[in-house]
This record gives C-alpha cells, sequence and structure tokens, in this order.
C-alpha cells in the first residue's frame, strides 16, 4: 500500500531556517520532505503525518504531528521539521525518525486517529525548565505570554495532551508542556458522550485537537511562573475573557474619559445584567458606532472593551469578509452572529465598518455589498427574537471607522446602531493623559509640569503620533546610551554575562522634545509647513503691531477663563494692510512662531484652480484641516487674489464660487471654533466687503512704514549678521532712511556690503561710508500718495482697528 512505503522508510531529521521556504508563520506546522518521496508513497501536500522516534512505541511512545510539504530543498533521505516537532517526538537533532500517515487504515498504536478531530477550547499548559538555568520569564506585561502561547499553538495547528514545544522569548528559548486539553464549559452533545465512552476502552487513543483563535490558553503556576499568568486572558481576536477587574482594560487608554462612561452605560447592563431592562420592557442597545479622524484611539478603545468585559468577543476587520464568489461574504457574516449567539453573552467588533457596509446608494459599492448591507441590516433586526424557547442573544455590535458618512445611512438609525460616539481630537487635558498612560511603563525623569507643558504644546496631535513622539524619544535615548556605554556591554559581551546596568538610562525631556520636532500632527500632515523660525525680536519696530497681534491671537489661547468670565468671544479674523514691504507676510511667521499653534500658511493664488469646483473644495479642505487641528491659524498671503470684490461687474461667476465658500467657511452656518484667520494685503480697497465685517475680518491692523526708531532697530537686527565698521553710526542712517520700508532698509545693507566688495574684495568690514552712500541711492517707493490712499480707506470703511 502507499502508506506502507512511506512508514516502513527512515529519514534523518534536521531542524532547518523555514523563511526559506514561506514568509508565512505557518511553516512551523509543516515536515518537509522530498517531492519524490511524496510522489512515490502517493502522499499529498498538506496531507497530515505523525513524526516519531525509529523504535516507536516500545521505548519512545512520543511523537509530534504535521503536515506534509514538498520541498526541493530536501534530500531523499532527509526531512526537515521545526524544534517544536523534534522536541515533542523526543529525538535529536540528526536522529532517524520514521513518519505515519494518520490516514493508515491501520495505525501503531499510540498514534491518534483523525476521524475525531476535536476543535480545542482549553489548553493548559505547564513552563518546563530552561536549559540556561533560568527558571522564571520576568516579562514587562506577563499577560502577553499566554497569548504568545497560543499563537504558537495556532501555528503548529494539530495538538495533543503531553505534547512539548518551544517559544523563543526574549531572545531565549523556552519549552512548555500541554498538561490538558478540553473543549471547555458548552454543553455536553451526545456525540461528544459517545466520544467519551469511547476514550474508556482498551484500544483507547491520544486524541488529537486543533488549536484556534476561539482557543483559551491557561499557563498553570509553577517553575517560577507567577499565579497571575494562571488565568484565561485574550486579545482582540476572539478570545472568551475572564477578569478580575472590569477597569483593568481602560487602564490602557488615556484621554477618553467621558466617551468610556458612555460605552460602559450602553454595554455593562445589557450584558450583565439584562433582567433589569426586562422589568422595564426595553430592548438592549444592539451596537454603537465609534468614528473619528484616523489615530484618535478608535479600535484601541475597542480593544479596551474587550478586555475588560466578561463577555465573549469576536473582531472581525472590514476587509476579511469579502469574497469574490457569490454569497460567501453573507455566508460568512451569517456564521460570525451565529457564532456570537452561541457565545452569548458576547461583543462582535467590526473593525473598518466602512469597507463592509458602504452606502448603496451613490456609493462605491456593487452588488456584493449591497447584499451584504442587507444581510447585516436582517442580521441587527433578528437579534431581539431568539429560538422558540430561548432568551434573546445578548449581542453588542461595536463598529468603527473614520468615513462615517460613508456608512449605509440604514445602519446608523437606533435598533441598529443605538448610538454613535465621536473619539475627536484630543485636548490639552486629554493629551497630558495619553503621554502619562504612554510613559506609565517607561523610566523617565519627566516631572509633572514639564509634561503638562508638553501636552499643552502638542496641538493637533492625536494619540498615535503622541504614541509615535514617545518612540522616537525612546529611541533617541537607546542611541544616547549606546554612545556612552563601553562596547563589552553594548554588545552584550560582558564576562559576567548580563548586559550592564540599565538602571540609569532614563528618558529625558530633551528625548522628548527631539521626538516632538520629528513626529508632524497627523491632522496636519497634508498642509503642514514647517514653522518658520521668526521671532518678535527679529522684527524691528512694529510695537503696536505686535502688541495688539498678541491681543487678538495670543490671548484667547492663554486666558480663555478670561473671555468666559466677561462673555466674550475672541476676534475671528484680523486683515494686516499696508504698503509693500512693510513686514506684513514676516509678522505673520513671528506669530506662528511665538503663539506655537498650528499654523497653515495659504498664498491666495495657490487654490485658484481652472477646473469648476476645485477651488472651492481647496478652501473647505483647507478650513477642515484647520478645525480637526485647532487651535490653529490660517495666514492668507495676498488675500486680495481671492476675495476680490463682488460688486465690479466683472461676471466671473466661477470667481463669486470662491469668496463665497470663503463666507461661508468664516462665518456660515458651522460655527468656526478655535481656528483664526489672518490676512495679508496691500490692496484692501479691492476685498469683498462681506469679507471684513464684524465674524470675520473683524479687525484691521495698518503695518506702515518703520518710524525713527523702528528704522534703527530694522539696522541694528541687519548689521549684527555683518561685519560692518565699529564706529558705525546707525541713528545717521536711520535719519537718512525716512520714509523706506523694512525691505529697503534690508536691501541698503545689502547693496553696501556688495559696494565695498566691488571696491575692494579683501576688506575686513563694511564702512560707515558706503551705508551713507547706499543709503542716499535707495529709491523710495512708498510716496506720501500711497500713506494717504491707506488712511484715506480706513477713515472710509468704518472698520474697527484691532
Amino acid at each position: 500500500m502507499a502508506e506502507t512505503s512511506l512508514s516502513s522508510k527512515s529519514f534523518f531529521v534536521h531542524q532547518e531556517d523555514f523563511v526559506q521556504f514561506s514568509a508565512s508563520r505557518r511553516h512551523t506546522r509543516r515536515i518537509y520532505i522530498h517531492p519524490d518521496i511524496l510522489k512515490s508513497s502517493k502522499i499529498c501536500t498538506g496531507d497530515v503525518l505523525a513524526l516519531t522516534a525509529l523504535d516507536f512505541p516500545r521505548t519512545n511512545a512520543a511523537f509530534a504531528v504535521g503536515l506534509a510539504w514538498a520541498s526541493l530543498d530536501a534530500q531523499p533521505d532527509t526531512i526537515y521539521a521545526s524544534s517544536s516537532h523534534i522536541i515533542s517526538a523526543n529525538v535529536q537533532e540528526g536522529d532517524k525518525v520514521r513518519l505515519f500517515p494518520l490516514s493508515m487504515t491501520k495505525l501503531p498504536p499510540g498514534l491518534p486517529s483523525p476521524q475525531h478531530i476535536r476543535s480545542a477550547g482549553i489548553i493548559e499548559v505547564r513552563g518546563d525548565d530552561s536549559r540556561d538555568g533560568r527558571t522564571s520569564i520576568n516579562l514587562l506585561r506577563p499577560d502577553w505570554l499566554p497569548l504568545l502561547l497560543r499563537e504558537t499553538l495556532i501555528d503548529l495547528k494539530y495538538v495533543h495532551a503531553a505534547q512539548r514545544f518551544e517559544v523563543q522569548i526574549q531572545g531565549c528559548s523556552r519549552r512548555f508542556t500541554i498538561v490538558s486539553v478540553s473543549r471547555g464549559h458548552d454543553p455536553v452533545t451526545s456525540d461528544e458522550t459517545a466520544d467519551q465512552l469511547g476514550s474508556l476502552s482498551i484500544d483507547a487513543r491520544p486524541v488529537l485537537w486543533t488549536a484556534t483563535w476561539d482557543t483559551q490558553v491557561v499557563l498553570q503556576p509553577g517553575n517560577g511562573e507567577s499565579e497571575k499568568n494562571a488565568k484565561p486572558l485574550t486579545d482582540e481576536s476572539g478570545v472568551n475573557v475572564e477578569h478580575s477587574s472590569e477597569l483593568e482594560g481602560y487602564v490602557s487608554v488615556g484621554g477618553l474619559d467621558k466617551q468610556i462612561q458612555q460605552v460602559r452605560d450602553l454595554i455593562d447592563i445589557p450584558l450583565t445584567r439584562p433582567d433589569l431592562l426586562r422589568h422595564f420592557g426595553l430592548k438592549p442597545p444592539k451596537g454603537i458606532l465609534l468614528h473619528g479622524p484616523p489615530g484618535t484611539g478608535k479600535t484601541h478603545l475597542a480593544r479596551a472593551i474587550v478586555a475588560s468585559t466578561k463577555s465573549s468577543v469576536i473582531v472581525i476587520n472590514g476587509s476579511e469578509l469579502s469574497s469574490v464568489y457569490h454569497g460567501e461574504t453573507e455566508a460568512k457574516l451569517r456564521d460570525v452572529f451565529k457564532e456570537a449567539r452561541h457565545k452569548s453573552p458576547c461583543i462582535v467588533v467590526l473593525d473598518e465598518v466602512d469597507a463592509l457596509c458602504p452606502r448603496r446608494e451613490d456609493g462605491a459599492g456593487g452588488e456584493v455589498e449591497r447584499r451584504v448591507v442587507a444581510t447585516l441590516l436582517t442580521i441587527l433586526d433578528g437579534m431581539d427574537h431568539g429560538k422558540e424557547g430561548e432568551d434573546p442573544a445578548r449581542v453588542v455590535v461595536i463598529g468603527t471607522t473614520n468615513r462615517p458618512n460613508a456608512i449605509d445611512p440604514a445602519l446608523r438609525r437606533p435598533g441598529r446602531f443605538d448610538r454613535e460616539i465621536e473619539i475627536g481630537i484630543p485636548d490639552a487635558l486629554a493629551r497630558l493623559s495619553i503621554l502619562k498612560v504612554l510613559l506609565a511603563k517607561t523610566p523617565n525623569d519627566i516631572s509633572e509640569d514639564d509634561l503638562r507643558a508638553v501636552a499643552f504644546r502638542t496641538h493637533g496631535y492625536v494619540g498615535a503620533d503622541l504614541s509615535a513622539v514617545v518612540r522616537e524619544a525612546g529611541t533617541i535615548a537607546i542611541k544616547r546610551w549606546i554612545s556612552n556605554a563601553p562596547a563589552n556591554q553594548v554588545l552584550g559581551t560582558s564576562s559576567s554575562g548580563n548586559t550592564g546596568d540599565l538602571s540609569d538610562m532614563l528618558l529625558t525631556l530633551a528625548d522628548l522634545e527631539s521626538g516632538l520636532s520629528s513626529v508632524q500632527p497627523s491632522a496636519m500632515r497634508e498642509v503642514f509647513i514647517e514653522t518658520p523660525q521668526v521671532r518678535w525680536s527679529d522684527i524691528g519696530g512694529q510695537q503696536y503691531v505686535k502688541q495688539k497681534l498678541k491681543e487678538c491671537i495670543e490671548w484667547p489661547l492663554l486666558h480663555p477663563e478670561a473671555f468666559e468670565r466677561l462673555g466674550v468671544k475672541p476676534p475671528k479674523g484680523v486683515l494686516l494692510y499696508g504698503p509693500p514691504g512693510c513686514s506684513k507676510t514676516l509678522t505673520a511667521k513671528a506669530l506662528a512662531t511665538e503663539s506655537g499653534i498650528n499654523f497653515i500658511a495659504v498664498k491666495g493664488p495657490e487654490l485658484l484652480n481652472k477646473f469648476v469646483g476645485e477651488s472651492e473644495r481647496a478652501i473647505r479642505e483647507i478650513f477642515r484641516k484647520a478645525r480637526a487641528a485647532s487651535p490653529s491659524i490660517i495666514f492668507f498671503d495676498e488675500i486680495d487674489a481671492l476675495g476680490t470684490s463682488r460688486s465690479e461687474g466683472r461676471g466671473n461667476s466661477s470667481h463669486e464660487g470662491v469668496i463665497t465658500t470663503l463666507l461661508n467657511e468664516m462665518d456660515g452656518v458651522q460655527e468656526l471654533v478655535g481656528v483664526t484667520v489672518v490676512a495679508a494685503t496691500n490692496r484692501p480697497d479691492v476685498i469683498d466687503t462681506a469679507l471684513m465685517r464684524p465674524g470675520r475680518l473683524d479687525r484691521i491692523l495698518y503695518v506702515g512704514p518703520p518710524e525713527y526708531q523702528g528704522r534703527v532697530d530694522i539696522l541694528k537686527i541687519r548689521t549684527s549678521k555683518m561685519a560692518v565698521d565699529p564706529n558705525i553710526d546707525l541713528e545717521e542712517l536711520a535719519s537718512l532712511t525716512d520714509g523706506c520700508s523694512g525691505a529697503e532698509i534690508s536691501a541698503l545693507c545689502q547693496d553696501a556690503a556688495l559696494w565695498t566688495m566691488h571696491d575692494n574684495m579683501d576688506a575686513p568690514y563694511v564702512p560707515h561710508a558706503a551705508f551713507v552712500a547706499a543709503a542716499k541711492a535707495v529709491r523710495r517707493q512708498i510716496t506720501p500718495e500711497t500713506i494717504r490712499r491707506f488712511e484715506t480707506w480706513r477713515e472710509t470703511s468704518g472698520l474697527p482697528s484691532a
């Protein structure tokens, strides 16, 4: 027979690095055999084989179970297996072994029969003494160990009692033994009873089990393992949870206290005390939709709910159920809720639900998506009605998405997704809470006040951004330690066998600041510009303008309680107008740097597009990003290109659409909260009057040519970066430049240096005479008529000054 030809052979067994065979972790369940051997034995790829010692079962009754797999790298007399297979069969690498197909008609005693393979519910595991003499496993997160063991057993697929396997933990090989395997706490069926009676026969065979994501792994205490590892744990993959504290999972969530309370109010009572709802004749909520921008913690909150409830959990990614075959996606969806009913009480988490249930009308979905939506609606509506003689299933659905408007509207009503909870951009206090959670298990010397200051400066950062900041800071701290530590500690080659003392390796505030500079807020990445490093001290003169801008922009941020107490709202917008070259744009740059809030710079002509509706869409997108990253500043340079008056009689309908969109965004039905608009122009007379009414650009600031003291300050700032005559008279130069703009004074210094280089390329500095000559030659572009025109417009416009 075919199987006899394989079982009659013997092979040398070797452990191989299976990366060359497969990129998947499923390679650990495979036994690699030469294709000619498989062909001659009529064994197919994927057949179940038992690997035993050569003298099985006389002196060695241990065995391992794997899948036959063809490999040209294997020799005809050699097979390759994982370390867990070799350990389970109680053989050494290089030993001779035998292979038995479990489909044989006459299996040797001591091998399992494939006819009654069962799905494992609970697997009890005990840790063996490690080969390096250490018996305890000190993990930063001990609750991860059962999860790691379960993933390893799932990769092996087939398990049995007394099986041994190996796991890599923190760079060391750890061995474990399966103490017992059972179905769990499900009701015993008649088939199971027959199996149990059959196992009492004299010719009883070992029972073969399969490990799945529904399997619980219980780590028994002993050999240095702590008691807290001996309880069933779970992650988001759909395993029953038994936790000592319902709040345990929520500890890992920061800044979402309000949302957590809403979730607990909706979920806890229906799942734990359904009798209270029945007493009042109320139907339990069926679903919750968590929505918000990417990175705000929707999936993380859903996982925290999973870790905090005593119910069963099934987590489904929206795209996982999709199938190309007709009706298969709907069948998978029905199977998920059938399993949830069986595990009641149960929570079903639909991650990225918009991929599973897009809008049926005017949406991107096709016929398959429409059927899936209809199936889900039918399932949700039928959860109120259990089978005859049974109570309704206690199943709650939690959906997460960052595109709530892409979901079919039929799902977004009471009775399906009963409550929609927004997970928005965190405010300062929420960011502080998130940072505390992230740094709770990180050694650091950052004080509470410093952490609060960082939280108040990270406007627009979501939880994922702050996690990236802490990760970058940790990387910087590690690099600093590596650069200062001895080579033997860095490489782990010290004579004592340890890697050195890490107790002084702390995360510092400087590390956090460096990490902050390398991570951009998610809400601003599409429109993010490098914040210009311009300070108020870099601008000469204009003290009045600086003070008024601080009052309009910085006061609402620094003293919000005063505005609330007096019942006033901060200005929505500020218009900087004046002759060209008078530091309007430079003032906006300094405002961005000094205020420390998110800054979006928009050049007016950049938003104009030849395609219909694209200019309006670009403006809406700018304001949407600014709202998401609030508090923020939108700076419109040369706003006259966008906001030209509609009463000019030009008849340009596309231009009117741009103006209308800008007006609606600044002060329309949707209130602009946390966003300040700063605009600059040298042609205020052509701007539409509706744009400059109170509630939009309600403060105007005239930025004119610098006065005498302002010119002295500009010359000091400019000449401080030059090699100049020690006896230079800046006051004389300031007198000679009366009526010049700041740009013209800066150009004057540039011309003086060029003239000096023209006369003597080796000159040590720029002499005073060169500055005087340049000052006398400067051509003034700001005439008295220009200034008079601005003053006339200010008087006739009637707009209040800032």
